[in-house]
């Protein structure tokens, strides 16, 4: 009822607003020369009857569309920074007005002598969904690279937990360079070979899906882009950096390289890098850490709240899902990049990257785990682990983005994507459990001793084709889309541990000694059809039909070693498995959107049929098939109070089938005391996600506001039920648990949400030239879990604050001084008496002073504090870095510099994860103290005269003013 009373209203609101006689202007914008697009540039309509003026910014494609355009006579203005401007006058009648392509020459504007111009640039300026920062707004020393620049924007922040860019409380997925992919969908690429001096803007905005984008209506696959418009005197040249450092102190060493050729449309980039001091260019894709893993692995989304039963210290991953984040301790890394982006004739554009990783890491892991015990079991049993692991990998990754248009109605998209990899490690695990008593005394439950090997390979595959029409009728579209993807990993493992248990408080030993072969293979096929048809100017109906079909086979036999033989020749049938997994959906959904220049908003309905299959082929053959019947609806509501405020709301409902690896009922005992195993008898999860966010600017004074409130809430949330063995062996379900050991198996409960808000708000200081932002946070969070099959509701409430403030005064004086801390809690409805609270604070300033000239210093402080964590884990450090450098060469294009990491010798990796069942911190050995060496130099070569540009005016050792008077970054800079 309340959803039809919404649908009423929704429609009663459009039709009273669709009473105005308005339309809409469109075109592209480009240069006269390339045919490029144009982006951000201005297109101003002004009203010849009463002067008013209606306008809009261009796209990333060159695309632009004033809406809300009443009928009669207007004079076009289109403009852009460095071009001559066009201006024609139009008449706007009942129908759509498509002005086709417009196009600028370059060379607009008057060098006028004697006469500087000197004004602040507005900082941000919000339009529409998009923020948009001016970057010349934001002063940075020259040597600085895109990432630098970004952080001192407002609402964009390095999160010091997991080091990734995060922009108005989200993480930055992805990072596009003039509205194209650039190095596929790595940001990390991006923002760390991109020079800050060739940026002009930066937009940051939630970029819909190519199906959204087509269609106009919002699919709610968005991801949180990063777009960087470059200065149009850069988009033709050469410009990059080679940088060879080396210690020979402690033998470390640095070599990396990048080379980025711009010609209009077509880049081309290369980056290289060769180092063992943890530096990592690329995405974390390339980094992996499957060693101590095996089929099951995590035994059940060990990502949410902590390991979730994982195997004891080692990677939650699994022999499914090989791509894991990197593994904390040291790593030598050898990669190399390379990035393609060109526009084939005038209907083709081609995105495509390269990369390939080689690394080495050796991880050092501290772990104490307290677990929540049931009312009946007041005990305090907790669980400490010490392993070392090394692991090499190597990682291919090719990726292909293919926009063909074949006419203006008819378009193809092609995405095809490959990684190959390989991983090998080792690892060495002692583990104890052992109960604490009320006089701090501990007594030992079970401990255990192992060494593992493995040796694994994967490789994935995706195709994506989207065909797209456009039909006379504006409005009305039709789209067909076939994805495909493919993943075979195998691998094999040896298992060699020694378990100890005490029985009337003697020890008694047994040990394995085993063989693992391990073996997955999937598809994924889904086939869409989508139809759009127009109902007037303002609203339009969409139709789609999903059909998806997922199968997988797992295989994972484990042989006993048999002394007699010398041979692994026993099969073990409680650790051995061979399974099958099918999920094949059917969905229709019908959805209605009204948009006019200010308001738009949709809602719709999913109707999806699912059916979930498994078949157990050895050791006991067993079948378990489940249907599903879900109405999943959705909204969405963006309302713009004005060209720089906005209002978005999103709710949207989904449905999550368990994966293989949480279907297959094998056991995973890579660590005999941290036994997981699966369940057939899993459930799909349902969510419903909201999203609320207003954003503000005020550019005539530099200001900026945002907030954003997200929550979710998980019906048949996929979760797990632990179970603890004491003094004594214990059997479930045929699974023997050690002494002292645990067996984790998933299941669904209900009643799992989050909420979480995030609010920011950024001014100038113009008394000392700076930028000050301000945050705060707050989330809090309920994950249900079984312990002993008791019901146990984990609570997290975290509250937090944060201030930024970053230097607006020169080229010659860069910092940022930010701190950030937290306060979280950690409630269980077991046993309230274990309850905790821990804080956590990061305070960090960044300097980058060029003292004299060609004489640069650096320095990096940070503090981090980190208590209420158990005995031996808080943590109270500074990290200090610096470095003493000197320009060379014409243009100071080289230096020299004396670099220092970690003066101080304190640096340290502590993190603390919750689960439903336990709490536990984790200690990670890292690089601490040494020094380096180096010699940089940059390489700069633009067409046009833009290499002239490379010094300040009035700076001391400067090449002269920049074109227009503005005072800019010197051109040794780099990154």
């Amino acid at each position: 009822m309340t959803l039809r009373f919404l649908l009423v209203l929704l429609l009663f609101i459009s039709l009273l607003t669709t009473a105005r006689a308005q339309t809409t202007v469109s075109g592209r914008v480009l240069d006269a020369q390339d045919q490029s697009a144009l982006i951000g540039a201005n297109v101003l309509l002004l009203q010849l009857s009463d002067s008013v003026k209606r306008g809009a910014a261009v796209e990333a494609d060159g695309s632009f569309v004033v809406r809300g355009v009443p009928t009669g006579r207007y004079r076009l203005t289109v403009s852009f920074l460095g071009y001559e401007q066009v201006q024609r006058t139009v008449e706007v009648g009942g129908q759509p007005l498509s002005l086709g392509n417009l196009a600028l020459r370059a060379g607009g504007g008057v060098a006028l002598k004697g006469v500087e111009v000197v004004g602040q640039a507005a900082a941000a300026v919000q339009k529409g969904d998009t923020a948009q920062f001016n970057a010349s707004a934001f002063k940075t020393n020259p040597d600085a690279n895109a990432q630098d620049l970004l952080t001192k924007m407002p609402g964009v922040v390095v999160d010091p937990t997991t080091g990734k860019l995060q922009a108005q409380g989200e993480q930055v997925q992805r990072v596009l360079v003039d509205g194209k992919e650039f190095f596929g969908n790595d940001p990390d690429a991006v923002l760390k070979n991109l020079p800050a001096e060739v940026i002009d803007k930066i937009q940051v905005y939630d970029r819909a899906s190519d199906q959204a984008q087509f269609t106009g209506f919002d699919d709610g696959n968005q991801q949180k882009t990063i777009n960087i418009i470059t200065k149009p005197k850069f988009r033709n040249g050469t410009f990059g950096r080679v940088v060879a450092g080396y210690g020979p102190l402690d033998d470390r060493y640095r070599l990396s390289g990048n080379i980025n050729k711009f010609a209009g449309k077509q880049r081309i980039s290369v980056v290289a890098q060769s180092n063992n001091i943890n530096e990592q260019n690329f995405g974390t894709d390339d980094l992996l850490g499957v060693v101590g893993t095996s089929a099951q692995g995590g035994g059940g989304r060990g990502g949410r709240g902590g390991r979730g039963g994982g195997g004891g210290g080692q990677s939650s991953g699994n022999v499914g899902d090989f791509l894991v984040n990197q593994q904390g301790g040291i790593s030598q890394t050898h990669a190399l990049g390379l990035n393609y982006s060109d526009t084939w004739g005038t209907k083709t554009d081609v995105q495509g990257s390269y990369f390939f990783n080689l690394s080495d890491n050796t991880s050092l892991t501290n772990l104490l785990r307290r677990y929540v015990p049931t009312p009946g079991q007041r005990q305090d049993l907790r669980y400490q682990e010490d392993a070392r692991a090394t692991s090499q990998n190597s990682n291919n990754r090719f990726n292909l983005r293919l926009d063909h248009k074949f006419d203006s109605l008819n378009s193809l998209l092609w995405r095809p994507s490959l990684s190959v990899q390989r991983n090998t490690g080792t690892s060495l695990l002692d583990g104890s459990t052992f109960l604490v008593q009320h006089d701090a005394a501990t007594a030992p439950q079970g401990a255990n001793n192992s060494s593992y090997r493995s040796a694994l390979t994967g490789i994935s595959a995706a195709n994506q084709l989207l065909y797209r029409h456009k039909f006379a009728t504006r409005g009305r579209t039709f789209s067909a889309g076939l994805n495909t993807s493919y993943t075979d990993n195998r691998g094999d493992n040896n298992l060699l541990s020694s378990t100890t248990f005490y029985r009337n408080n003697q020890p008694l030993t047994s040990t394995l000694n085993q063989f693992s072969e391990l073996q997955q293979t999937g598809w994924n096929w889904r086939g869409s059809l989508d139809y759009t048809e127009p109902l007037g100017e303002h609203s339009a109906l969409q139709l789609e039909y999903d059909l998806s079909y997922t199968p997988n086979n797992s295989s994972k036999k484990t042989f006993d070693f048999e002394p007699g033989e010398q041979q692994y020749s026993r099969l073990n049938d409680t650790l051995s498995s061979v399974f099958q997994s099918r999920y094949l959906t059917n969905s229709g959904e019908l959805s209605y959107r009204y948009q006019n220049q200010d308001l738009q908003w949709s809602v719709g309905a999913e109707v999806q049929h699912a059916q979930l299959r498994s078949d157990q082929e050895f050791p006991r053959p067993g079948q378990t098939q489940r249907s599903f019947l879900n109405l999943l609806p959705n909204a969405r509501l963006r309302y713009n109070f004005s060209k720089q405020q906005n209002l978005r709301l999103t709710y949207r409902t989904s449905t999550n089938p368990p994966s293989v690896s949480q279907l297959q009922e094998v056991v995973n005992n890579s660590n005999p005391l941290q036994l997981t195993t699966g369940n057939p008898n899993l459930r799909q999860e349902n969510r419903q996600n909201l999203f609320l966010r207003y954003s503000a600017a005020v550019p005539e004074k530099s200001r900026s506001f945002f907030a954003l409130l997200s929550g979710s809430y998980v019906n048949n949330y996929i979760t797990n039920n632990t179970v603890y063995a004491g003094t004594q062996p214990l059997t479930v379900d045929g699974i023997t648990v050690p002494a002292g050991g645990q067996l984790t198996r998933p299941v669904n409960l209900n009643e799992q949400y989050a909420v979480r808000s995030f609010l920011n708000y950024s001014l100038p200081l113009a008394f000392i030239k700076s930028n000050l932002s301000l945050n705060a946070n707050g989330s809090y969070t309920q994950t249900p879990g079984l312990v002993f099959g008791e019901l146990n509701y984990n609570r997290t409430p975290s509250a937090g604050l944060g201030a930024s403030l970053s230097s607006n005064i020169s080229p010659e004086v860069d910092f940022t001084l930010s701190s950030n801390s937290s306060q979280s809690y950690v409630r269980n409805s077991l046993q309230p008496q274990l309850n905790s609270r821990y804080f956590r604070q990061n305070t960090s300033l960044r300097l980058s002073w060029i003292v004299a000239k060609g004489i640069t210093l650096k320095s990096d402080v940070n503090h981090q504090l980190y208590s209420g964590l158990s005995a031996g884990f808080n943590q109270n450090f500074v990290l200090w870095n610096a470095s003493l450098g000197k320009k060379i060469f014409a243009n100071q294009r080289g230096e020299i510099q004396l670099n220092a990491f970690d003066l101080l010798g304190q640096n340290n990796s502590i993190q603390r994860n919750i689960a439903a069942a336990y709490t536990e911190d984790v200690q990670t050995n890292i690089l601490q103290r040494y020094f380096l060496l180096s010699f940089t130099y940059n390489i700069r070569s633009f067409g046009s005269g833009a290499d002239r540009s490379n010094g300040d005016e009035g700076r001391p050792g400067g090449d002269g003013p920049r074109p227009g008077g503005g005072s800019g970054r010197p051109g040794g800079g780099g990154m």
